[in-house]
């Protein structure tokens, strides 16, 4: 009888919970807020990720830049080791000296394929225009004769 007697005491204590559980406001998002939040974070990550893109578009058109500097130097100093000519390559593929390359970007458009000759001394024979195009404007390289120096401008 012990165990009646619990279970009859226990039972109108459990209906009251529930019933106290029934009256209770159930505060919870509806499908149309839900969708609401969802469209407004959803056009807060795309607005930051155009953004961010951009930004890394522009940095990576620049490390180009320093990059294309740097090889055009380099190729300059093989050809005075080597104490040979040494040919350089610009095209749309990418800048090759026959050793190495460097891979144009997405971002940067080659206007015109070049090729540039240097000497054993490391100087060229050609008064040549490298001009890329980036969504900045136009970046030229022109190179002066002899010395294999260059005058870089942006437009």
């Amino acid at each position: 009888t012990s165990v009646k007697s619990k279970q009859i005491l226990i039972r109108p204590t459990m209906e009251k919970t529930i019933e106290k559980l029934r009256q209770l406001p159930i505060k919870a998002f509806t499908v149309l807020e839900s969708l609401l939040v969802l469209m407004i974070s959803s056009f807060i990550l795309i607005a930051l990720s155009t953004s961010v893109q951009a930004s890394f578009e522009q940095i990576q058109s620049k490390i180009f830049f320093l990059e294309f500097e740097h090889f055009y130097q380099e190729s300059q100093k093989l050809s005075t080791s080597s104490q040979g000519k040494l040919a350089l390559q610009i095209s749309n593929q990418g800048i090759s000296n026959g050793y190495a390359q460097l891979k144009i970007p997405k971002s940067v458009q080659l206007l015109e394929e070049e090729q540039i000759q240097f000497d054993k001394v490391g100087g060229n024979s050609s008064l040549s225009k490298i001009q890329f195009q980036t969504k900045e404007g136009r970046v030229t390289y022109q190179l002066y004769i002899g010395n294999g120096k260059f005058k870089k401008t942006t437009n």
